[in-house]
């Protein structure tokens, strides 16, 4: 699963697909009962989904309140994840605390199933999407880092420069899906102005990010979609100037929400013989959903 120059890779399915299965916002430092139903409620969602990789965008074992105990929440959620037999990514929540980021990394990379290559060594990496048995990049996954907040331009400087020699290695710009957990501003000129289709219920916190995230896609001309985590209640999509914008669906009964919207996972399905994706949510109980 591990790519050449710091990159990951995996592999399509014999027909061309891929299927992603987006998991955010557990906040497992709640208690061990919440943790154990949304331990409960993932294993149903893998079992009904079998996805091909699991895109997991943070605030997941949290702990910045109670530091002390963020180590043992952080161990017990990656064995957790590394028990469920399927490949798994992560973005980091501004609310995963950590007290030595390289140390942090060395234990996802240790982790059962993890794809975690080196990226820019700060958490954020790229992951290549190859037919079977075959060396050819098809698209890209990106996993970016947003941190406490967006501190830009130099959070995106990476992205940029790899998405730019990934494009000169290969002589063509391949098609992307960005994962982070911190929303973009678009976000919330969408949820103003009603250029948005699903659930919008709060305010989007696009901390630290003025636009300039947007640009860095728009610049780097790779991105077909972007799928965050962070805000509990709202699940919804917008489309801004090609790219679309969206929200996973929070899946942790730790977090706040659960009385306003159900908990759940959103699932993504790239078809790279046709260049396309399609996303919906589905829940534990084999229910779906999809923003119309």
């Amino acid at each position: 699963m591990t790519g050449v120059a710091g990159t990951g890779r995996i592999e399509t399915r014999a027909d061309g697909t891929l299927r992603i299965l987006q998991l955010t916002d557990f906040h497992n430092d709640a208690g061990d009962a919440l943790a154990e139903r949304t331990y409960h409620d993932i294993r149903a969602l893998v079992s009904l989904t079998h996805p091909d990789l699991l895109a997991v965008t943070g605030d997941i074992w949290c702990g910045d309140e109670t530091p002390q105990e963020a180590p043992a929440l952080m161990d017990r959620d990656l064995a957790f994840l590394g028990s469920l037999d399927v490949p798994w990514a992560f973005a980091w929540g501004n609310h995963d605390y950590v007290g030595d980021l390289t140390v942090s990394l060395d234990k996802i990379r240790a982790t059962p199933n993890a794809l975690a290559p080196l990226g820019d060594g700060k958490g954020s990496f790229r992951i290549e999407v190859v037919a079977p048995a075959t060396e050819n990049p098809l698209w890209d996954l990106y996993f970016l880092n947003s941190r406490l907040e967006w501190e830009l331009p130099r959070d995106l400087e990476w992205f940029e420069a790899e998405s730019a020699c990934a494009t000169e290695k290969r002589g063509a710009n391949l098609p992307a899906i960005v994962y982070v957990h911190i929303p973009l501003i678009e976000f919330e000129r969408a949820r103003q102005d009603g250029s948005y289709v699903g659930i919008a219920q709060e305010e989007v916190l696009h901390w630290g990010d003025d636009g300039r995230v947007f640009d860095a896609f728009r610049r780097a001309g790779n991105a077909r979609a972007c799928f965050v985590g962070h805000s509990h209640v709202n699940d919804f999509y917008c489309t801004v100037e090609g790219i679309v914008l969206g929200y996973g669906r929070a899946t942790g009964h730790g977090g706040y929400g659960g009385d306003q919207l159900a908990k759940g996972a959103k699932l993504l399905t790239l078809d790279t013989r046709r260049t396309a994706f399609s996303f919906e949510t589905l829940f534990p109980d084999a229910t779906r959903w999809q923003p119309e």
